[in-house]
């Protein structure tokens, strides 16, 4: 459990709050590519409680600003794209990509109003099948990072996004909570005989490590005479790498690997991104679609939510599937936004399946008082971190075998006081 006041420091994420400023200190991936063509449609979107809009100009250059126009703080994306630049609706003042406005026709011909002129932009950049921004002071901008899937083969990496309607803690909450793996997501019902390694062992023994890029964790089963490891990267400040199915898992889903980035939206909304890659294969991405089961509307709501109970089906629960609801990410969503769009943890009773849970946020809560006081986040500076070596990964070992053996950290890769 928390307290009230930690749990307000742990979820608000506004300009100016602790755990805000964090979020502002890293790159963060916001639109999907595919939702902008050049001198066509901006496109509203909320981040950190921001209202941004942003859009492709003519030559194919990104611009994220602030919705309002400075003039008198009509919406931009109401405006006109086009010649390089996006034009408000009311008196046609017209900025770049960088926020500087370059345009008053309503004022006199000699005016330099526009000269003096801007509106907040964000840097951009595009990896991954993503556009990515920076929040956070400029004089703290990190360098760009570089993470695996950016280098994937055409089709062998797709980006997927939807709405999580609830706070960025939750949501990321159940993203570190193996314990559930063989419960909510049970592929068969309760009283059924269990098919996989996770929902016949279901008190894996949770092992974590704090490391320079935040934290990773290790749940230890039974399988027949081995061991089998499940070790889940979480490197701040909201992602979390899922391993592969291992193994013993289908052939096409051995090596898939998910990462998920969970962006605040707001303090009650959360972007849920996810990147699915693997360099053997090309990823059916209408396959994956149906996998998650999280259609959406043109914003990006889920169209199968809580407004509908989430589809759920009690016949399938008494002959097929524990949840009866169909889809993993769908099942996630739904027992995080049932609890509340910011869950009151002074109410919980945590036991010891929690402890990658009461890990991520002990790291947290550290990183947004450390950077309230001192100013600094080193953490934030991922460029420098080698991401080939941060894997998530599922493996066999002998009882008589540590997976740190395994799958060892490595020096570079060490806290230094930081998170630890």
């Amino acid at each position: 459990m928390l307290s009230h006041e930690d749990n307000e420091l742990l979820c608000r994420i506004g300009p100016g709050t602790p755990m805000g400023e964090v979020m502002r200190r890293f790159w963060m991936p916001a639109l999907l590519t595919q939702e902008l063509q050049a001198d066509g449609k901006p496109v509203r979107i909320k981040l950190l409680g921001e209202d941004l809009v942003a859009f492709m100009d003519s030559e194919g250059r990104i611009g994220l600003l602030d919705e309002h126009c400075p003039h008198r703080g009509s919406s931009l994306a109401l405006g006109v794209n086009g010649e390089c630049g996006l034009r408000c609706l009311f008196h046609g003042w017209k900025f770049d990509v960088n926020g500087q406005c370059v345009d008053t026709p309503a004022e006199p011909e000699n005016s330099k109003l526009a000269k003096a002129m801007r509106v907040k932009a964000y840097p951009t950049r595009v990896a991954g099948g993503m556009v990515w921004t920076y929040m956070g002071p400029k004089e703290k901008e990190p360098a760009f990072p570089h993470f695996p899937w950016f280098d994937m083969p055409p089709g062998s990496c797709e980006a997927f996004k939807v709405i999580y309607e609830c706070n960025y803690a939750q949501a990321l909450e159940g993203a570190v909570d193996s314990s559930h793996a063989g419960i909510l997501h049970r592929d068969s019902a309760w009283d059924q005989p269990a098919k996989w390694p996770h929902e016949k062992d279901l008190r894996p023994k949770l092992e974590i490590e704090y490391t320079r890029y935040g934290m990773r964790y290790c749940a230890v089963r039974n399988d027949g005479e081995q061991k089998q490891g499940r070790m889940t990267q979480v490197p701040l400040p909201f992602y979390t790498f899922i391993p592969p199915d291992g193994p013993k898992a289908p052939e096409f889903r051995r090596n898939r690997r998910l990462v998920n980035a969970f962006v605040p939206r707001d303090d009650y909304t959360t972007w849920h991104i996810q990147f699915f890659y693997d360099p053997g294969q090309t990823i059916d991405r209408a396959h994956r679609m149906a996998e998650a089961n999280t259609p959406h509307d043109e914003h990006f709501f889920k169209t199968n939510g809580m407004s509908v109970w989430y589809n759920q089906d009690r016949e399938m629960m008494r002959t097929k599937n524990m949840s009866g609801i169909v889809g993993v990410a769908l099942q996630d969503h739904a027992v995080s936004e049932t609890m509340g769009k910011i869950a009151d943890r002074s109410k919980e009773h945590l036991g010891r399946s929690d402890m990658a849970v009461v890990a991520f946020r002990r790291m947290m809560l550290k990183v947004a008082r450390r950077l309230a006081e001192t100013g600094e986040l080193p953490e934030a500076d991922q460029a420098h971190f080698d991401w080939e070596q941060i894997t998530a990964e599922t493996f066999l070992f002998e009882p008589t075998q540590k997976w740190q053996d395994i799958q060892p950290l490595a020096d570079d890769l060490q806290p230094v006081g930081a998170a630890a």
